[in-house]
């Protein structure tokens, strides 16, 4: 896995050079306004995919920090079919959200898996079920972290990079969600560091500790 360091995600160029190629285009056929407009578009493609870099804080070895930039929508405790509780923390990330994606502890990766679908808006009724996902279990030890990340109205699907088995240090890129909501789950006995509304930053923002 290759960790992509460049100030613009590389998995953006493509639509970064459709709209510098829809401006030059409108510029040659002297359509001033739309040219402004293609600009602005231009402008703004380019800031949802930028990368910035992060500095990561010096945390006690059990912290958890966030996976992905946005604002904490919900916060609950859930039964798994097992009869083990776990703290669900869904995150909205908008477009003008930084969409890369980061390691919430160093650990291995036990599971991943991207299953491809249909890219509707969160308020659609079967959303959940039909658009795009992406599963991953972060693991150490006795310690598991699984994260869905969930897409939302983008026409760029969420790329994961991880492996199984990879070893990954905290804060480290992994991929990319322009928009959409990520579930992490984290055990019950879990010590949440955040609450609904708050607005969190990937591989900066404490989500919590394992206990």
């Amino acid at each position: 896995m290759t960790n992509d360091t460049f100030i613009i995600a590389k998995d953006g160029f493509k639509c970064i050079a459709a709209t510098v190629a829809l401006m030059l285009f409108l510029m040659l056929i002297d359509a001033e306004f739309l040219t402004f407009l293609s600009f602005l578009l231009v402008l703004v493609t380019i800031w949802i995919y930028r990368n910035p870099e992060r500095v990561i804080p010096y945390l006690q070895e059990d912290s958890i920090v966030s996976v992905a930039d946005g604002v904490i929508k919900s916060i609950e405790t859930v039964e798994v079919d097992d009869g083990i509780d776990l703290y669900k923390i869904v995150i909205k990330t908008g477009f003008l959200d930084t969409a890369i994606l980061r390691v919430p502890f160093a650990c291995e990766v036990q599971e991943t898996e991207t299953v491809h679908g249909a890219h509707l808006s969160c308020s659609a009724p079967l959303a959940d079920r039909l658009n795009e996902q992406s599963h991953i279990v972060f693991g150490k030890d006795d310690k598991v972290v699984s994260v869905t990340h969930t897409l939302h109205l983008a026409s760029v699907g969420i790329k994961n990079r991880l492996n199984i088995k990879n070893p990954v240090m905290q804060g480290m890129r992994y991929g990319l969600m322009v928009k959409g909501e990520s579930t992490v789950s984290l055990p019950a006995n879990s010590r949440i560091a955040v609450k609904v509304g708050e607005k969190v930053r990937a591989g900066e923002t404490l989500l919590g500790f394992f206990s």
